[in-house]
């Protein structure tokens, strides 16, 4: 699903450019207690206008970064931004769908994008089928009690059915195989999480149809 007018203009702003540097950043690599994990090759599902992008490579130290869209106007915004850097590689594609092979990642992102897939469930599969054996998942998501309201549906286009809050995120994270290490919420309507595959867990390897690369 994409964003509408009003929150292109949101995630663009200085504010929130700040917000996430200055907070949000400290925030999600704390959940690993200070002890960040070697990553080659990281995946983010929704890459927007680029910050995290810019998150993964400084912050987490990643070798390469994979990141994917829906919105095609997203994805012509992060190659300029980008343009000529040989670590990073964009796709149109669906999270519920990802082009690529598994046990492909050992770092996958998803920064605030799970709450416009209408089939999230589908997507957390799909993100445990891409990962590694041992390899990392952090969630940064906004919950049913911030986007199911009056204000939110005013402003907002986001998917109002099979919506999810903290517990039930962690449900599904649990069903598909993950271990939750870390996680912290703000009243029900936001939160961040760490979740692991566990060593030993390897899938078929093959390869998917990939996307056209911008």
């Amino acid at each position: 699903m994409k964003l509408n007018k009003l929150e292109r203009y949101i995630v663009r702003h200085p504010a929130r450019l700040w917000l996430q540097k200055q907070l949000e950043q400290p925030l999600l690599l704390g959940l690993f207690n200070h002890n960040l994990p070697s990553v080659e090759h990281a995946l983010e599902i929704g890459c927007g206008f680029g910050q995290g992008i810019s998150l993964i490579r400084e912050g987490f130290g990643a070798g390469t970064v994979t990141a994917v869209d829906l919105d095609d106007e997203m994805l012509k915004y992060c190659g300029a931004r980008y343009q000529q850097k040989s670590w990073l590689s964009l796709f149109q594609a669906d999270a519920t769908r990802l082009p690529f092979a598994a046990n492909s990642f050992e770092l996958v992102c998803d920064f605030a994008v799970f709450h416009h897939v209408p089939d999230w469930q589908a997507a957390v599969a799909e993100v445990f089928r891409v990962l590694r054996p041992g390899g990392a998942f952090v969630i940064e998501e906004l919950y049913r009690a911030a986007i199911c309201n009056p204000l939110s549906r005013r402003l907002f286009e986001h998917p109002q059915q099979n919506r999810f809050n903290h517990a039930e995120l962690h449900d599904c994270l649990r069903a598909n195989g993950f271990d939750i290490t870390n996680s912290r919420h703000l009243w029900g309507l936001a939160g961040v999480t760490l979740a692991i595959k566990p060593s030993g867990i390897c899938q078929r390897d093959y390869s998917a149809g990939v996307s056209a690369g911008v």
